[in-house]
């Protein structure tokens, strides 16, 4: 799907500029990850079922880190230095 807006394609869930750039791609993942509905369903649910803080905070990086690398073995060497930090920040 080639987008209106930019000079990109988005190509299996992840959008490369015409640069090969996937600065959009880290940006729109790292924005998204903590705001997924699903997310905070399933982290509501297990703290109404008595799970812990350390317990839920697992399940949340374990759900926001397969986010955030999906396919990434394809992307990874199109990534910038700030793109991989920001990735690693979050």
């Amino acid at each position: 799907m080639v987008s209106q807006n930019c000079n990109c394609i988005k190509i299996l869930g992840i959008t490369f500029t015409n640069h090969l750039s996937i600065a959009e791609h880290v940006q729109a993942v790292v924005n998204s990850s903590a705001q997924t509905l699903y997310v905070r369903y399933a982290l509501r649910t297990l703290r109404a079922h008595g799970m812990d803080d350390a317990a839920l905070q697992t399940v949340f990086r374990s759900l926001v880190i397969a986010k955030l690398t999906y396919a990434s073995s394809a992307w990874w060497g199109f990534a910038t230095t700030t793109d991989r930090q920001r990735l690693q920040a979050s």
